[in-house]
């Protein structure tokens, strides 16, 4: 018999010791009494010795779920520092193997200088047809000044691949001067995250990876680039974990309304930017813009004016 269809007999039956489980489900002694051991293992059922006591299957699906949560959660975190541990010792690994590298090495590496030689490499490199981009974007203010022939040349080249996927800091989803370059480059496909504190700018596309001569930069000076498939794969492994933490961008009107329905309940700015998990500068940013948009100069006119528009739906304080 199954274990699926003997929990069913269980439940039905509702068996209070291992011998009345044997005689109901027609089992041996120890065949109940090692069924019945399985099933305290798994949490579903409870009881000491020859005593049965039984879990509802709701709180044991809700503490599964909640022991296995907390399990991937110190899962994925560990994966994370480990990741960052070794893709933050990468660039300075392969600066000394670009100097004894020779013609026919295995992994060569390619080194590009200026401003814009982590896109430009990309340009040059990279498929513009298929596959998959993945960018962390620390500093994205400098695209603002792209000419218009460079930002189309991009856009076209981007709109070719299957998907570009780009974590920026959270601030740049609030800034004037960066929001109709990321408008742009999200009317061609790229799909934005946001992050407080990117680690380092890299990108990574196919079996091509490019990452800064110093991890940690955010603007991009001096560029490493490799075309290797085992080094790629590691970097996109890192950039998923990233991705899953970054929070996804809203639309511009909604950005300050989880910060008002909390400051209309008493809550400080600054808590209300942390509760939401963004830095208070980025709140006051945020609430900034809500009193541009509404055209008033007062915290108290922004109040009326948001819950007037009706995207308030909880009590005042």
């Amino acid at each position: 018999m199954g274990s699926k269809s003997l929990l069913a007999i269980m439940y039905r039956g509702r068996p209070m010791t291992v011998a009345e489980l044997a005689v109901l489900a027609h089992l041996e002694p120890s065949e109940a009494r090692s069924a019945v051991e399985e099933f305290r293992r798994r949490g579903l059922l409870g009881g000491v010795g020859e005593e049965l006591v039984y879990t509802n299957p709701a709180f044991w699906a809700a503490d599964a779920v909640a022991t296995r949560s907390t399990e991937l959660r110190r899962t994925a975190a560990a994966a994370l520092t480990d990741l960052e541990s070794i893709v933050s010792e990468l660039p300075e690994m392969l600066r000394d193997w670009a100097v004894g590298e020779s013609s026919d090495d295995p992994v060569p590496v390619v080194t590009r200088h200026g401003p814009h030689a982590s896109e430009d490499l990309w340009f040059d490199t990279a498929r513009h047809d298929t596959g998959t981009l993945n960018a962390v974007l620390p500093q994205v203010d400098r695209f603002a000044g792209s000419t218009a022939e460079r930002s189309a040349r991009f856009g076209r080249a981007l709109s070719g691949k299957d998907a570009v996927r780009v974590i920026m800091p959270t601030w740049a989803a609030d800034d004037a001067d960066t929001q109709p370059s990321t408008a742009y480059y999200g009317s061609v496909g790229v799909e934005y995250r946001l992050m407080d504190t990117p680690p380092s700018w890299f990108w990574v596309d196919g079996d091509h990876l490019a990452v800064p001569f110093e991890w940690g930069e955010g603007r991009p000076t001096s560029v490493l680039g490799v075309r290797n498939a085992a080094l790629a794969a590691m970097a996109r492994d890192y950039f998923e974990c990233l991705w899953l933490r970054a929070h996804p961008v809203v639309a511009t009107e909604e950005v300050w309304s989880p910060l008002l329905r909390l400051m209309r309940q008493g809550v400080t700015l600054d808590t209300a930017s942390r509760r939401i998990g963004i830095d208070p500068r980025t709140g006051r940013r945020r609430i900034a813009a809500a009193m541009a948009h509404f055209g008033v100069s007062t915290l108290f006119a922004l109040g009326v004016a948001w819950a007037t528009e009706g995207r308030d739906a909880s009590p005042p304080a």
